[in-house]
């Protein structure tokens, strides 16, 4: 059976691709000068919430309105396409297309993690490829992998601690 999105999806996918851009601007220091944002977090738990239609459009959306209204308009279209996949592979590996998927249940945290990382995985190669392009620059997108390393094992952390608390929340 084919399910279409709904006003009501609609409405949810516009409002968490409103809290990937708010959490993109929080920065937390890292290390010696490194910064990560919880953009990464937002989009992990949206998909270990909500499953990978949501993940997927709201990082897609949530990412490159991020770039554009912050001055990073290169790399626009790269986050739409990185971030839109990343969120629909987190949220299909560990919960499945939507919200009231089953088929892969509310993935234990094994799954969740696993999720995660597969998403990091993704994100750093994409990322790779768009720093290298709009740079022009290897040496600089090797020099950049720390920081995406950092970004993603934060938003694992956060969502491996957030996403069980939302979805009990959500069953209340």
């Amino acid at each position: 059976m084919k399910r279409r999105l709904s006003s009501r999806d609609v409405v949810f996918i516009g409002v968490l691709a409103a809290m990937c851009v708010l959490a993109t601007t929080i920065k937390v220091p890292f290390g010696t000068g490194a910064m990560v944002h919880l953009g990464t977090a937002m989009l992990y738990t949206t998909g270990l919430v909500f499953g990978g239609v949501y993940a997927g459009f709201a990082g897609a959306i949530g990412s490159a309105f991020f770039d554009l209204i912050m001055g990073f308009s290169p790399y626009t279209i790269w986050s739409f396409v990185i971030k839109g996949l990343a969120g629909l592979l987190v949220g299909w590996l560990a919960k499945g297309l939507w919200p009231e998927s089953r088929v892969r249940g509310n993935g234990g945290w094994l799954v969740n993690l696993a999720a995660c990382l597969a998403a990091a995985a993704w994100t750093l190669v994409g990322y790779f490829a768009a720093w290298w392009s709009v740079t022009g620059s290897k040496a600089i997108a090797t020099g950049n992998i720390p920081s995406s390393l950092m970004t993603s094992a934060a938003g694992t952390l956060v969502a491996l601690l957030l996403a069980p608390r939302i979805r009990a929340y959500l069953r209340r």
